[in-house]
């Protein structure tokens, strides 16, 4: 976890120069975690509704639903401007380095740039629902946190060994490069190999989530917002894990001028 912390501190002093162009890019990595919490919020909204269907009358089961329906939709559109306006900070962040090559030259920086963006944002996603847990049910939020360091503990271990693969693979030996297949068939299943243990993660979080729903200690609503989080904690982790070996593979590719940004 701590290799993970480490390398993507260091990858995003390197590309992004102090000042305004680190604020734009944290300013958006945070929109990206409130609007992860709002979808929840949004869905506990609509799991009330849901419960309160007979007790409520129908203008305000109506009205109800249409500010819901208003209240996702606007998240969809931060989420869109979010991810569409990084480009242009990237741009900005690369005019200020003078990393800007020529038109139609690669720049694996924009892949390492990009998946620092991700990796910034998917963090940060992933401490604003733990704190959400802990608000609404702190025993699970404790077993949660533990889950998750674990899994990134693990995702650590594997990230920090493929970087040391991709300047194996990325090193010409008697004039040629590794065969695409070995590249691109290494990063592949090292970001795979972070899912699946991430997912085997997920499934005990939801296995104990069942289990204190089925005691009665979480109520219906909050064992049904838990697992929609646990799922986004899930895709949070599975992004994570693929993002971080296709910097690895950005990262060795900065020093090879004719690698692909693939």
């Amino acid at each position: 976890m701590f290799s993970i912390i480490a390398e993507i501190s260091k990858g995003f002093k390197d590309l992004f120069p102090g000042g305004r162009f680190r604020y734009v890019l944290v300013v958006l990595s945070i929109l990206a975690a409130i609007i992860s919490v709002s979808e929840l919020l949004v869905m506990k909204f609509f799991v009330n509704i849901v419960v309160q269907e007979g007790e409520i009358e129908r203008n305000q089961f109506i009205l109800l639903g249409t500010g819901m329906a208003v209240f996702f939709l606007l998240t969809r559109l931060s989420q869109y401007y979010q991810r569409v306006y990084r480009v242009k900070a990237f741009a900005r962040s690369f005019k200020a380095l003078k990393k800007v090559k020529k038109r139609g030259a690669k720049n694996p920086e924009w892949g390492m740039a990009f998946e620092v963006s991700t990796l910034l944002t998917q963090g940060t996603q992933l401490l604003a629902v733990l704190a959400f847990f802990a608000i609404i049910e702190p025993i699970f939020a404790l077993a949660n946190l533990l889950v998750i360091m674990v899994i990134l503990t693990f995702i650590g271990k594997i990230f920090k060994r493929h970087l040391v693969v991709q300047e194996e693979l990325h090193m010409r030996v008697d004039g040629k490069r590794a065969r695409p297949q070995k590249r691109y068939g290494a990063r592949i299943k090292a970001g795979e190999s972070g899912a699946l243990f991430a997912g085997g993660g997920i499934v005990l979080l939801l296995g104990l989530l069942l289990f204190m729903s089925y005691n009665g200690e979480i109520t219906l609503t909050n064992t049904l917002i838990i697992f929609f989080g646990t799922r986004l904690q899930n895709g949070s982790l599975t992004t994570s894990s693929r993002s971080l070996m296709r910097y690895a593979k950005f990262k060795a590719g900065a020093t090879s001028p004719d690698e692909d940004d693939a």
